[in-house]
């Protein structure tokens, strides 16, 4: 079938070269649609930069949307960059303009994006821009934006209610301290790493370090403090009691990161989801 339809492709590209006529978007629209659809998207894009179209809003809405279907996000937001405000494409345009840089990490285009709108999906807006603000760090702005939430629209509600969860599980939940962790390993060797939820680490790094400083109290017990024994295990010792602190900070450190990195995919998701069913 795939194939079938790539010859049908290049035969209209074909007559579109040889014609070498001009004609408008519109008409393959239908057809660019159907592509996408149907997981050709790289045949949408091709099919809409090879053929010969006039100049139009419709033309750089098909080429934002068959950019943005095949994950060419750069090449989507240009696209999307050119339909104009008084078209009927702008609206949808807009709003995947943002989700594009959003995910290009394009957090002050998106921002800016979302301020020049001002059409009637403004409750959506609020969500972009909460979203946006979360995914930045700024809590007044998302407390702002989160004004606009009126858990009422059912394309709406669950992603307002997700980031309305991250934003309380950010910043008024119990994040971990690495401050904590390594004070706590440095009383109890491992207890950091229980803390940072490595019960296993934290278990070995207990009984590494425990039982080096016992193999060195035994030595200066029978030895003395001077004895190269005593010197060597107490050595390797104080170099696995700093790692053991050193490494219960940097447990929980990566434990927030990785915490962080999940809620801002979380975030992406809940901003990205409600614009396919308003703009089914």
């Amino acid at each position: 079938m795939r194939r079938a339809f790539t010859i049908i492709l290049t035969l209209l590209l074909a007559a579109a070269a040889a014609s070498a006529q001009r004609s408008y978007a519109s008409k393959d629209a239908a057809f660019v649609d159907y592509l996408i659809g149907n997981n050709m998207e790289d045949d949408a894009v091709t099919l809409l930069t090879r053929s010969r179209y006039y100049a139009s809003d419709t033309l750089n809405y098909l080429r934002g949307w068959a950019n943005y279907s095949a994950k060419y996000l750069e090449e989507a937001s240009a696209a999307f960059d050119k339909v104009p405000q008084d078209s009927p494409f702008h609206d949808k345009s807009l709003f995947f303009n943002v989700i594009s840089n959003a995910h290009l990490g394009n957090y002050a285009r998106s921002s800016e994006l979302l301020d020049s709108y001002s059409g009637p999906y403004a409750e959506l807006k609020s969500l972009e821009q909460a979203g946006i603000a979360l995914l930045e760090g700024r809590a007044a702005d998302f407390i702002t934006a989160a004004d606009g939430f009126t858990f009422s629209q059912y394309a709406l509600t669950e992603s307002e209610r997700a980031l309305q969860g991250i934003y309380n599980e950010r910043y008024y939940g119990r994040s971990k301290s690495p401050v904590l962790a390594a004070a706590a390993s440095a009383v109890v060797p491992g207890l950091g790493k229980v803390y940072a939820g490595e019960l296993g680490e934290g278990v070995a790094s207990f009984l590494t370090v425990g039982s080096l400083a016992a193999i060195t109290a035994e030595n200066w017990a029978k030895y003395g403090i001077k004895n190269w024994k005593t010197i060597l295990f107490g050595a390797i010792g104080t170099v696995f009691y700093i790692g053991n602190i050193y490494g219960s900070y940097v447990s929980v450190s990566i434990h927030n990161d990785e915490l962080r990195n999940v809620q801002d995919t979380a975030i992406l998701y809940h901003i990205h989801i409600p614009l396919r069913s308003v703009f089914q």
